[in-house]
């Protein structure tokens, strides 16, 4: 989402937006609603949110059906009592051994705890 609208981790996550990356189907959603917020706020409008759905859709390489990560990111939701949402991610890093880019610092915390490579997207000071 800092890649489409300006916010303290824009500076960061820009840094990414050459990486090309597989991501759970529930990122579509998310960043949906995430820009939603800002054309309710009136910081951008609807053409926006649209053109940012299709910067997404070319920087994920694959959307992985959030079914086919459900058992596994069941286990680690349970197993280090954190929300499942956030597990999608973590299950498909580890199932095919890639990076996660993410600026929420618990997630990260727990994906290095799990050796995996996490770029952290932090604010810029």
């Amino acid at each position: 989402m800092p890649w489409f609208v300006d916010t303290p981790f824009s500076v960061s996550a820009r840094r990414l937006r050459s990486f090309q990356g597989n991501a759970p189907a529930l990122l579509l959603v998310e960043t949906t609603n995430s820009l939603l917020k800002y054309v309710r706020l009136g910081q951008i409008d609807l053409d926006q949110v649209l053109v940012g759905m299709g910067a997404l859709n070319v920087a994920i390489t694959e959307f992985v059906p959030d079914a086919a990560l459900l058992p596994s990111a069941t286990k680690l939701a349970a197993g280090n009592n954190h929300k499942i949402y956030d597990c999608l991610y973590l299950a498909l890093a580890l199932e095919r051994n890639e990076p996660l880019a993410t600026a929420d610092k618990r997630l990260a915390v727990l994906a290095n705890s799990l050796s995996i490579q996490t770029e952290l997207i932090e604010p810029a000071s």
